[in-house]
């Protein structure tokens, strides 16, 4: 009985399953299962695949790494042998923002037209063309520039693919060589009116049209601050100027046939020619801060300072005061209408800025009707008049100053013109303290 029993304990033994190879062969077929990772990289070593996402042929093509810093890929080439048209292919890696290539006759992004393309979250992809005019988004409107893009089937087009963004479109003529490249904030798009907020970074280059030992063009370096365009072609609010340009020669670079692939595109709203005429000496968000910095930050403290330390000079100083006042009143009115009238791609951001503008045009506004009501000086009243006044009165040059600033710094100005402006004010104020103890002696 106790073999029996023995024998038994054996066989259950063996009959149980060892837990270790049940788990590497679980672990195996784990491990087949997990999807190849997907590689977003590309080179001028490998050849595009993009297949029918693009609408032209993209076998061919000059190839050469655009903007180092950046991983922007060019490729472009003549869409056929002996073709007017030119084919290029912008890639770089999807960060969630735009990307740009422009074409300049100066090396410098404004005066350029460029071709900007984004995807937004949902899959929809936008190609548009933008003429850069000045350094604000409104003076860099969408579907106008200077390039005869393709239309219809063979318009701009925007893809992506294993996380990188493929810009494609064609152009009649012969391109300009001085390029420029801009690269948006990372999730920061367009709004409805498609213009595209301040660019991350930019830098400038040249192409070769005609092949030979520069490899397709000179890389863009730098990239940064410089001159700029503006946040127009989504490039920035001061934009940079990189390298200039210099004309190279011209054909070659033939593109030929097919190029196969997988995956989605998003199709691109075309955008087309028509000039826009050059940059002006002052962009219109310039134009906004000018006038506000010489009506609310100069005339008006000025009239300030003329009602509170020149009333010896009677009647000289009430004129010269109502004047100056007048005058910064009409001034920085007209500087918050040009403020309203700006077309910004992100409206939320200038909210606090236009509502505390308001508020200084409302103090102004109060200050003209109190003048219109002045009691006479020997009354009860104008004890309280004069307190009413002379508060509304600071209170509206603090906001007035204090919003400059604001406003500065909202428009991503260098640096240098709050230091500017800070040391007027400065300057302002020590002036006022030595009055005011001149005028407290005497």
């Amino acid at each position: 009985m106790a073999r029996i029993t023995r024998a038994a304990k054996h066989l259950t033994h063996q009959s149980t399953p060892r837990p270790l190879p049940v788990l590497v062969v679980a672990l195996c077929f784990v491990t087949l299962s997990l999807p190849s990772p997907v590689s977003s990289a590309d080179s001028c070593s490998n050849a595009l695949s993009l297949g029918s996402l693009v609408p032209f042929n993209t076998t061919g093509l000059t190839c050469f790494q655009a903007w180092p810093s950046q991983d922007f890929i060019l490729r472009f080439g003549k869409a056929a042998s002996g073709s007017n048209v030119w084919s290029f292919v912008l890639s770089a890696p999807d960060n969630g923002g735009y990307i740009s290539v422009g074409f300049s006759p100066t090396g410098r992004m404004v005066g350029s037209s460029a071709v900007a393309g984004w995807v937004t979250a949902a899959g929809a992809g936008s190609a548009r063309q933008y003429y850069l005019g000045g350094t604000s988004s409104s003076s860099c409107p969408p579907d106008q520039g200077k390039l005869a893009l393709a239309r219809g089937a063979a318009a701009p087009t925007i893809v992506s693919k294993g996380s990188r963004l493929y810009l494609a479109f064609q152009l009649a003529g012969q391109p300009l060589t001085g390029v420029v490249y801009a690269v948006g904030p990372s999730g920061s798009l367009p709004g409805s009116n498609g213009l595209l907020p301040q660019h991350q970074d930019m830098a400038s280059g040249t192409i070769s049209l005609s092949g030979g030992s520069s490899g397709g063009g000179s890389p863009a370096t730098g990239g940064g601050d410089g001159d700029g365009d503006g946040d127009g072609d989504g490039e920035g609010e001061e934009g940079g100027e990189g390298k200039k340009s210099k004309r190279a020669g011209e054909d070659s670079g033939d593109g030929d046939d097919e190029g196969k692939g997988e995956r989605r595109t998003s199709p691109a709203s075309a955008s087309s020619s028509g000039d826009n005429g050059g940059g002006a000496v002052l962009s219109s968000k310039r134009r906004h801060g000018v006038l506000a910095v010489v009506g609310w930050g100069v005339l008006v403290p000025a009239g300030v300072a003329l009602a509170r330390f020149f009333k010896r000079l009677d009647p000289f100083w009430f004129y010269a005061h109502v004047a100056a006042q007048g005058l910064g009143c009409v001034v920085g009115v007209v500087a918050v209408v040009a403020g309203f009238k700006l077309d910004d791609a992100d409206e939320g951001r200038f909210a606090a800025h236009k509502a505390i503008g308001i508020a200084v045009v409302v103090g102004a506004v109060l200050q003209a009707t109190a003048l219109l009501a002045r009691p006479a000086k020997d009354t009860k009243a104008r004890r309280y008049w004069n307190w009413y006044h002379h508060n509304v009165g600071r209170a509206a040059v603090a906001l007035g100053v204090a919003n400059i600033f604001y406003g500065l710094s909202l428009a991503n100005e260098r640096q240098e013109w709050s230091y500017v402006y800070g040391i007027f004010v400065g300057i302002l104020a020590v002036v006022f303290l030595v009055l005011e103890e001149w005028r407290r002696n005497h």
